[in-house]
């Protein structure tokens, strides 16, 4: 009978397993969300400043004033002369 040959110390490639169904499997890793993380705490959120609210300006009315003069002529050296004023006060919108 031949004399087996030693194998060499060179790293070789590891083979396939097959055929050990008898063998039973690795449990599988837990994942990172189902461990039970450890509370952090956490800084409380600082003061936030609160905007101020417009105030509403008082609301002017509007004045509207209209002055008319008519100079009139009727006869030489007569002057008639005629002024009108009219003021309205109307409510802004």
């Amino acid at each position: 009978m031949a004399k087996r040959k030693k194998a060499s110390k060179v790293q070789k490639r590891a083979k396939l397993r097959r055929g050990k169904s008898a063998k039973r499997g690795k449990a599988r890793k837990v994942a990172k969300a189902a461990k039970r993380t450890v509370a952090k705490a956490k800084p409380k959120p600082g003061p936030v400043k609160k905007a101020a609210r417009k105030v509403k300006q008082p609301v002017t009315p509007v004045v509207e004033t209209v002055a008319v003069e008519v100079i009139e002529q009727p006869a030489p050296d007569v002057i008639t002369v005629t002024e009108v004023e009219a003021t309205e006060v109307r409510k802004a919108s």
